[in-house]
């Protein structure tokens, strides 16, 4: 629908397209600007550097049980016992909204197999080509 992601960003005059100004993206960056505030329940910020570049939030009302399952080291996914380096993963709470997502690929992933081609590669296709029927 939108492969060159037009719908996700701003206008000439800075103010954001609808889909931008709704995202947890820009309300995060623009926390206290321009009129947009985050909830305070949920999301509280705790470094800014001098200008506004980068901001950290710590996230808020995390349950006990997410927190009780995340602290115990048999919910930790290492490459090796007592290593360093453990891949995330998430809390069975949020099993329910992580089965609606949709992950993202790379554009033109030629591991996965199959022909199909990117909604983007296919309308880049039709402008580098001049046609509209591809």
């Amino acid at each position: 629908d939108d492969p060159k992601c037009n719908k996700f960003g701003f206008y000439s005059d800075e103010s954001p397209t609808p889909m931008m100004a709704k995202s947890l993206l820009y309300k995060l960056c623009m926390n206290g600007q321009k009129g947009v505030k985050v909830s305070s329940n949920l999301f509280k910020e705790v470094h800014k550097t001098k200008y506004g570049l980068m901001r950290v939030y710590k996230v808020m009302n995390i349950s006990e049980e997410s927190k009780a399952w995340i602290a115990d080291p048999a919910n930790r996914l290492c490459d090796a016992p007592g290593s360093w380096y453990c891949v995330g993963q998430y809390p069975p709470a949020l099993k329910p909204l992580i089965e609606r997502r949709k992950n993202f690929a790379q554009l033109e992933d030629f591991n996965k197999g199959g022909d199909g081609k990117s909604a983007y590669t296919k309308l880049i296709e039709r402008e580098q080509s001049g046609r509209s029927d591809l």
